[in-house]
């Protein structure tokens, strides 16, 4: 089965804008679920975000031990043909919904 992995506009720089070891997290949580070893939730229309419905979301955290203080926003697409498409559409901080107002902007919605 083939896999694709894009970036939505922006997904680039909320890597930057997080310390190098949750960047690293977030590269290890993408390798995962390109590679079928982890599948998000699908988000539900939420009144203080746009709707992302079409998209899922992944807890994670650098530090295994701790509460995951970190989301990942991605899109999901699959076909018999195409096999699985990735887009990794957002990451940020669970306080504040930082991923999912993030989001939006980076979908260019």
């Amino acid at each position: 089965m083939r896999h694709d992995f894009r970036q939505a506009a922006g997904f680039q720089q909320d890597l930057l804008d997080l310390p190098m070891s949750v960047r690293k997290a977030a590269a290890q949580v993408l390798v995962d679920i390109v590679e079928g070893r982890l599948r998000g939730q699908l988000l539900e229309v939420h009144s203080a975000t746009a709707d992302l419905s079409d998209c899922r979301k992944v807890y994670f955290d650098p530090n295994p031990q701790s509460r995951p203080r970190y989301r990942l926003v991605y899109l999901e697409a699959s076909g018999k043909v195409t096999g699985i498409s990735v887009v990794a559409v957002s990451v940020g901080q669970r306080a504040g919904l930082d991923a999912y107002t993030r989001a939006p902007k980076n979908l260019g919605r």
